[in-house]
């Protein structure tokens, strides 16, 4: 059977030029791996490659040897962009790149064909999934039949030869960065990184943040892995965000439970360490900030916590509250941002106290504005059901919540119909118990 190799991110990406979230494997299952199934090829992604030793190298292989590759190059995944290069240097066709409607091409990506296909954000509507699938179909088809060049290297280069790989002999083994000879451990014998992401991940959304944290550690401690006397690498941002957030809230957990008595100081110190390889104070990755002022915003909130140490700490959830704010323009972080400017101003006194509850009150009417948009939109595209899909409910209970902290008379009614119509019951306790917190906290 021929093989596609799919070049890609995994999961949930901000798109960097945009802020906005995109499930890159709800295109990858959705429309890719259907559609190149449909014509007759094996379809594989670079998490989803069984492996012992280093992923590097069955991947180059699959650059190599893959009958076709589709690069999506939505969110500018720098990693995808670099394996692109790398296929279109070692042949001359099948290759086939397609990014997301918004996705803005650097200069040298300008010369290549690329497919666009629209994303909603958390998934993908079924008539784009229905168009995108027959777009690939066709193109799929026309490779296969055809033999003109995709590559813009052996376009430019007009004479060049795609190389041939030299099997190695039956012997042979890949191991420490080195070919040797002997037996080795097959590939049977490994989990894939795919598959071990998604146990990590179905234990988180479960509330399992110990074991997420467990499986997410092996991950961590493979990719960070290094060979003698070199230095150890840094893994894959996904990754380190997805420790850091299953970390902190499994000391939630514990300290909840515990009634105060287990101080989580020392895990959200852990989360920080982890986070700090993705330079944030400088990111402008919305979920790497996001973490980053949860981590800090519940150092203040702890009740053995001086004043000197809330202000500190608030400060820094705030700065990076605002920057993922600028850049995804949305409800959440909005209103993360608006509660530490109400938690700081308690804090403070006089000009700084008035300036943080003003601030504060600004961006609870943006997030109004944010909501009403959002809400119209989802309408308009679903229709006005009577039971509310998950992104309308806390669309919604988002609006009703501020405008009720702005002493707009209709904020209450609003928030009432959304829990009316709440696909489950605890999202309405979820909302009901933060709207509680903040309304405490703007009495001080």
């Amino acid at each position: 059977m021929p093989s596609c190799f799919v070049i890609m991110g995994f999961g949930e990406k901000s798109d960097p030029a945009t802020g906005r979230k995109l499930n890159l494997d709800q295109t990858y299952k959705n429309v890719i791996k259907p559609a190149v199934a449909s014509c007759g090829y094996d379809c594989v992604r670079a998490d989803e490659i069984q492996h012992s030793g280093v992923i590097d190298v069955p991947m180059y292989e699959q650059l190599l040897k893959a009958d076709l590759v589709i690069a999506d190059l939505s969110t500018s995944n720098l990693n995808a962009i670099f394996e692109l290069g790398i296929r279109h240097a070692l042949k001359p066709r099948s290759t086939i790149v397609i990014a997301e409607q918004e996705f803005r091409s650097p200069f040298d990506v300008n010369h290549v064909v690329i497919r666009r296909y629209t994303h909603l954000g958390p998934d993908i509507g079924y008539d784009e999934v229905v168009r995108m699938q027959k777009a690939l179909t066709d193109l799929i088809g026309a490779i296969g039949q055809g033999q003109t060049s995709d590559s813009p290297v052996y376009i430019y280069v007009p004479g060049l030869h795609a190389p041939s790989l030299r099997a190695p002999s039956s012997h042979t083994t890949y191991q420490g960065g080195i070919f040797s000879s002997g037996n080795s451990s097959g590939p049977d014998d490994q989990e894939t990184y795919a598959a071990l992401f998604r146990r990590a991940v179905d234990a988180r959304n479960k509330g399992d943040f110990n074991a997420a944290k467990e499986t997410l550690s092996r991950i961590y401690a493979e990719q960070t892995r290094a060979d003698p006397g070199r230095k150890a690498n840094q893994a894959r941002p996904r990754v380190i965000q997805e420790l850091a957030l299953a970390t902190y809230k499994a000391a939630d957990k514990v300290f909840t439970q515990s009634a105060g008595v287990t101080d989580p100081t020392s895990e959200y110190d852990v989360a920080i360490h982890l986070l700090c390889d993705l330079s944030p104070d400088v990111t402008t990755d919305p979920e790497t900030l996001g973490l980053w002022s949860a981590i800090h915003k519940r150092k203040a909130e702890l009740p053995g916590a001086t004043r000197e140490s809330k202000l500190e700490n608030l400060s820094i959830a705030i700065l990076a509250a605002e920057r993922g704010f600028l850049i995804r323009n949305d409800y959440y972080t909005g209103g993360n941002l608006a509660y530490l400017l109400n938690f700081r101003a308690t804090l403070s006194e006089g000009d700084d106290a008035v300036t943080d509850q003003t601030l504060a009150s600004r961006v609870r009417r943006r997030i109004v504005d944010i909501c009403r948009q959002r809400l119209e939109f989802l309408e308009n595209q679903n229709g006005k059901s009577l039971l509310l899909s998950e992104e309308a409910y806390w669309t919604q209970a988002s609006l009703g919540e501020a405008l009720t902290v702005l002493s707009d008379p209709t904020g209450a009614a609003i928030s009432q119909d959304a829990f009316s119509r709440a696909p489950s019951d605890w999202m309405v306790d979820v909302t009901k118990k933060q709207t509680s917190k903040l309304m405490d906290l703007l009495k001080n």
